[in-house]
C-alpha cells in the first residue's frame, strides 16, 4: 500500500483577499482525505501594498527595477504564510510532511516563458521546519506550457472520490475562471477568462467595496446586450486558443458612460457569456457543471450561467466539500505529488508538449 502524506496547502488567488489553508491526507493518487481547511485575511495595509504591486508590475523588469519593495513584500508575505502555518499546525496537531506553497502571484506571461508566485519558499521551509514545495508553474512553463490552470488532476481524482462517472465540469471562478473537463479517465482544462476580475476592479474604484455580495447591484441593473456583444467581437481572448491569463490582461472600458448598477448587470452578464458560450462550443455531451470558487457565491453571475447553458449547475459543497478551499486543497495535493516526482500537468491542461511533473522541493534546516 502506497503511503500517505499529511501536506498543507496554502493558496492565495488573484482577489488578494487572504490565504485559504488546508490539510489534506493523500497518497498523491487515489485517497485524499480533507482534514482541515482554514481561511486567513491578510492585513489591510498589506493588502494594499500588494494590490498597488500587481498594478504596477507590467513586466519582470519592473520587479527588477524596484527589487528592494519587492523583497521587502515577500518577506512579509512569506512571514504571513509561516505565522499562519504556525497556528493551523499547533492548533489541529497534524504531524505535516509536505506544504504546498503557491505564493501571490504577481504577472502571469507565459508568452514571454516566465510566471512569478511571490514567497520566499528558503525562508518559510527555515522557519517551519518542514518540507515545503513552491514553485509549481516553472516546469511546465519551461516546457512550452501555459503554468496553468494547474488544479485539473485534484478535479480529475475528485471525480473518483465522488463516484461521478458522468461527463462533468469543474468551473471555478476567481478572479479569473477555469473548467476542468471530466469523461471517466480522460480529463482537460483550460482558461476561460474573466470570472470575477471586471466586477471587483469596477466596484472597487466606483464604491470602494471588495466585490458586489450575491450580486446584488449586478441584479437591480439592466443589462446593456448591444455592449456585450460589441465587447465579445473586440476581445483578444476569446480568440486564443488554450491560453491562460493575467488579470491585468482585463479592463472594463466598455461599460464607461452606464449608470453604475446597469454597468455592474453588463460586467456581470459579460463574463455568464464567455463562460457558457465556451462550455455550449466545446462540451455538449456535459451532464453536469459543479461551481467552486469564490464566483459561487455571486447569484446573479450563477443565474446567468443556468439561464445560457441549462445545464445541471450544481455547487460543490451539495457534496460535502467547500467550495472556498478547492485551490488550498488541490496544492496540497499537488505538493504530494510532486515530491512522488508524478506528474501533474498535462498537454490537455496546460498545452505542456508533454506530462511533466512541477514544483521545487526546499529543505532548508
Amino acid at each position: 500500500m502506497d503511503k500517505k502524506y499529511h501536506s498543507l496547502g496554502l493558496m492565495s488567488g488573484t482577489s488578494l483577499d487572504g490565504i485559504d489553508a488546508s490539510i489534506i491526507e493523500s497518497d498523491g493518487d487515489s485517497i485524499i482525505n480533507i482534514r482541515k481547511n482554514a481561511y486567513f485575511s491578510y492585513p489591510k495595509k498589506f493588502k494594499l501594498e500588494l494590490k498597488e504591486l500587481i498594478e504596477k508590475t507590467t513586466s519582470r523588469e519592473e520587479i527588477h527595477k524596484n527589487l528592494k519593495n519587492y523583497n521587502d513584500i515577500e518577506r512579509k508575505l512569506t512571514l504571513f504564510h509561516a505565522e499562519i502555518s504556525e497556528s493551523i499546525i499547533k492548533k489541529y496537531d497534524y504531524n505535516i510532511d509536505l506544504i504546498g506553497f503557491h505564493g501571490q502571484t504577481i504577472i502571469h506571461k507565459p508568452s514571454d516563458k516566465y510566471s512569478i508566485q511571490m514567497g520566499d519558499g528558503r525562508l518559510l521551509s527555515q522557519i517551519l521546519k518542514k518540507k515545503v514545495i513552491y514553485q509549481f508553474r516553472k516546469n511546465d512553463i519551461q516546457n512550452s506550457g501555459q503554468g496553468a490552470p494547474l488544479a485539473s488532476i485534484y478535479h480529475y481524482a475528485l471525480t473518483k472520490k465522488l463516484k461521478i462517472k458522468d461527463p462533468v465540469i469543474f468551473l471555478n471562478i476567481g478572479g479569473i475562471s477555469n473548467i476542468t473537463y471530466v469523461d471517466n479517465d480522460n480529463f482537460e482544462s483550460r482558461d476561460v477568462g474573466p470570472g470575477n476580475v471586471l466586477m471587483d476592479k469596477y466596484i472597487k474604484k466606483i464604491k470602494n467595496n471588495d466585490y458586489d455580495h450575491e450580486g446584488s447591484y449586478a441584479s437591480i441593473g439592466k443589462i446593456d446586450d448591444s455592449i456585450v456583444n460589441q465587447a465579445l467581437d473586440n476581445d483578444f481572448f476569446s480568440k486564443k486558443n488554450n491560453a491562460s491569463f493575467d488579470i491585468n490582461d482585463f479592463d472594463y472600458y466598455f461599460i464607461k458612460g452606464l449608470e453604475f448598477e446597469d454597468a455592474m448587470a453588463t460586467l456581470n452578464f459579460y463574463s455568464a457569456k464567455i463562460i457558457s458560450d465556451l462550455i455550449l462550443e466545446k462540451y455538449l455531451n456535459v451532464k453536469k457543471i459543479i461551481l467552486c470558487g469564490g464566483g459561487r457565491k455571486n447569484k446573479t453571475l450563477i443565474d446567468n450561467i443556468k439561464n445560457l447553458i441549462k445545464i445541471d449547475v450544481q455547487n460543490i459543497d451539495n457534496f460535502d466539500l467547500d467550495g472556498d478551499f478547492i485551490e488550498s486543497q488541490a496544492f496540497a495535493y499537488l505538493a504530494v505529488r510532486s515530491f512522488l516526482n508524478k506528474n501533474i500537468s498535462y498537454p490537455k491542461t496546460t498545452n505542456v508538449k508533454k506530462p511533466v511533473t512541477g514544483g521545487e522541493l526546499i529543505i532548508n534546516y
